[in-house]
């Protein structure tokens, strides 16, 4: 890494920690003036408050840390053109487009950093945090869930369960399976005390089963498979134990990779259901791109407002980020209502803003 390389990370990684620091301060104080009193008849314990709001933060950190990198961007290109040596350095040989890259390579960084934390830690620590509220701020160690119903219409199979935890969705008590022949009619069940995820298949313990014949009537009078009390595996049953939490957790605090498997296990929902599923799809995937948008838009933006004041900066910053995420809004309206193709709903904002920061930065001197 060049000396000019590492002078200009470290101009500008100092102000993204400050930005992202205070910006995350002033949602955790927000949130806190409305549930104080709740902690302190709850009696919380302050590690669960602390955990509680590092919870809260980590779905919300794809609106805050671009907004950072924004203000930050900003804030330094206006420092570097104020003290006139972004004209030192381009009088120096390097390019313009050279002096980018540091900008370019941390908005990068986030991206990647955002994209992965809204796969694998922001929709378990919603869940968590929309839990603890709803049990009054307490600790939650179990989530039963009772009578669930779950139907593959792929494999067409009826689950009925009688109770599972939605945190050990692998464990299933009193469970029913109703297999259906392709034209609907019941092929035959079974019902067990349990049954076990273990090795990729599924294990039912103490199974009764009743076949039906081509009409749907009961062939025989059914019974206890031999054998079955230690326990009889049915790898024909593709579904998994996250198909259960899935059907009842809220779509919101699914993952991308969770949302993909519900919509191909349920391949009979209605097209406005899967416009807009599919438009939740896609934003999950556009949405971490803002990172490096907003840096790519705030380049150009901060680099002619040196002989401006800070506070213009400011004011541009919060603008352009109200702006971006307005346009949001309206892609959302647009790819939910079909109005436009739920992919490009989702990718609006990044499109626009894209080809707005590449038109600025082609236009800069």
């Amino acid at each position: 890494m060049k000396l000019i390389d590492r002078y200009l990370l470290r101009e500008y990684l100092l102000p993204i920690v400050y930005c992202l620091l205070a910006f995350c301060m002033v949602f955790v104080i927000y949130d806190l003036f409305d549930h104080v009193a709740d902690f302190l008849e709850a009696d919380t314990p302050a590690w669960l408050i602390v955990r509680y709001y590092l919870c809260l933060l980590a779905p919300n950190l794809e609106y805050l840390i671009p907004a950072a990198l924004l203000l930050a961007t900003l804030y330094t290109l206006w420092q570097l053109s104020r003290n006139n040596e972004l004209t030192a350095m381009r009088s120096s040989g390097v390019s313009l487009y050279r002096l980018m890259s540091p900008f370019l390579s941390v908005g990068l960084a986030f991206t990647v950093l955002t994209g992965a934390l809204k796969e694998s830690v922001a929709p378990r620590a919603a869940q968590w945090a929309a839990d603890f509220n709803a049990n009054d701020f307490q600790a939650v160690k179990t989530r039963f869930q009772d009578d669930q119903h779950f139907y593959n219409s792929v494999g067409h199979r009826q689950w009925h369960i009688g109770r599972f935890d939605l945190r050990e969705p692998g464990t299933l008590y009193r469970i029913t399976v109703d297999q259906e022949r392709p034209d609907g009619i019941p092929a035959w069940s079974i019902a067990a005390k349990q049954a076990l995820w273990l090795d990729g298949e599924w294990w039912f313990f103490d199974v009764f089963r009743q076949d039906y014949n081509v009409y749907g009537f009961p062939v025989g009078p059914g019974g206890k498979i031999a054998g079955s009390r230690l326990g009889r595996a049915y790898p024909s049953f593709r579904e998994q134990p996250q198909d259960f939490v899935d059907e009842v957790r809220s779509w919101s605090f699914l993952s991308t990779a969770d949302m993909i498997r519900y919509l191909r296990a349920r391949p009979n929902l209605s097209d406005e259901e899967v416009a807009r599923k599919r438009f939740d799809i896609h934003s999950r995937l556009a949405m971490p791109w803002a990172c490096l948008i907003v840096t790519l838009f705030g380049i150009p933006a901060g680099a002619q407002r040196g002989r401006q004041s800070a506070l213009t900066g400011i004011f541009t910053a919060v603008a352009v980020f109200f702006a971006f995420y307005a346009l949001t809004q309206v892609g959302v309206l647009l790819g939910k209502g079909r109005l436009i193709w739920p992919w490009l709903g989702a990718w609006l904002s990044n499109i626009v803003f894209l080809t707005a920061g590449l038109q600025m930065i082609k236009n800069m001197r």
